[in-house]
């Protein structure tokens, strides 16, 4: 006879623990996905659609968006391993530091006159990809060795 404080499942493998993991970070991914996605589709149809949006729905909207993706942020963070957090920590990071640099040299590039003044979508795109960069870079190190 077992009494309720001892643990009848048997311990998983670590296969089963790692078949687990990817699960798990694969739903975070398909929902991040679907929140950028839809908001991408509610943002264009906002703002280039056809539709007049008043200053208030736009806020509201916007406002919307972000809790939306501060949420994702927080059950990822909840959801996936120490692993998992620490790549997109360090990613995040050295996006923050290109960003950084990248604004600021374009910003003193065109304060002299050497290039046009700093468009924000492209310092916002190019630290995009330099933080992607990292994790896929952190993601293959981590996997080949």
């Amino acid at each position: 006879m077992t009494s309720p404080e001892t643990n009848t499942n048997p311990p998983l493998s670590g296969e089963d623990r790692l078949r687990l993991r990817r699960r798990r970070i694969r739903g975070v991914w398909i929902v991040a996905l679907s929140v950028g996605f839809l908001g991408g589709i509610a943002f264009g149809l906002a703002d280039g659609g056809d539709l007049p949006l008043s200053p208030a729905p736009f806020w509201s909207l916007l406002a919307l968006v972000a809790g939306g993706v501060v949420a994702v942020n927080i059950w990822f963070i909840r959801r996936v391993d120490e692993l998992e957090v620490m790549d997109n920590l360090w990613a995040s990071f050295v996006g923050v530091i290109a960003h950084i640099l990248i604004a600021a040299c374009w910003v003193a590039a065109a304060a002299r006159g050497y290039a046009p003044a700093p468009d924000v979508l492209a310092v916002l795109m190019a630290t995009v990809v330099v933080t992607f960069l990292a994790y896929i870079g952190l993601k293959l190190r981590r996997r080949l060795g």
